[in-house]
């Protein structure tokens, strides 16, 4: 990774600032989005889809009729959308959650009475980014090393998170644990301090408004599933 990528993780007090001032949005967002792609691509080359097509057919009763040959090529073809899927993760999603991001960060610079320039808020979504780049780097190199690997390890291949504490059997704990991350966490005080630097806040408040922001989201990841397993919220 590049010096001023480096600098910006290692530094973050000096160089973040530095970053936004200076409308520095493209190697960080390349970074993350080569990252994402490397993660996705390395994943889906270990992937076994074997099992999760065998359940898909059996759900639908195609199973039962299908051929031998016919299976296999429902599991290549699988592995070959898992493989466009990680790389279309890195080249066309990530550049859009980067967009709504900095979209967040302006509409809550102006709720604050703040002065925001978008270019300013799309490099502070992309540098902050940057701790996420380093999990998937960690994340593609770990399932490498992996003989093969399947759909329901990809959540724990690195265990990031407090989840690891949770019970075997405590779903919804273990949804709550899993927001307690560490690149997350990391994530969002390079956010705050981007915010501070771009919006003129003091540093601990803007501190404070990033990980603010990480609670909110956190809190809707945790509380939608249960949302949708009650079919939706009640009027």
């Amino acid at each position: 990774m590049p010096r001023a990528l480096l600098t910006a993780l290692i530094d973050p007090v000096v160089h973040v600032p530095k970053a936004v001032e200076g409308r520095r949005w493209l190697l960080p967002l390349v970074a993350v989005c080569a990252a994402v792609s490397f993660s996705g691509l390395a994943f889906a080359s270990r992937l076994d889809a074997s099992g999760a097509v065998l359940k898909k057919m059996e759900a639908s009763g195609e199973l039962a009729k299908a051929s031998e040959r016919e299976l296999n090529e429902e599991v290549q073809q699988a592995q070959r959308v898992a493989l466009v899927g990680g790389a279309a993760k890195g080249i066309f999603v990530m550049p859009l959650v980067v967009l709504l991001v900095a979209v967040a960060l302006k509409v809550a610079a102006w709720l604050f009475g703040r002065k925001l320039l978008f270019a300013q808020a799309f490099t502070i979504a992309a540098v902050a980014f940057l701790p996420i780049a380093v999990f998937h780097v960690i994340y593609g190199f770990v399932a490498l090393k992996q003989p093969v690997v399947t759909a329901a390890m990809a959540q724990d291949l690195v265990p990031s998170s407090l989840s690891v504490l949770a019970p075997p059997d405590a779903v919804k704990v273990a949804r709550v644990l899993r927001q307690v991350d560490f690149f997350n966490v990391w994530s969002a005080v390079l956010l705050g301090l981007g915010l501070s630097a771009g919006t003129k806040l003091h540093p601990s408040r803007g501190l404070a408004l990033g990980l603010v922001l990480y609670v909110m989201l956190s809190a809707v990841v945790i509380g939608l599933p249960g949302l949708m397993e009650q079919g939706g919220p009640k009027s």
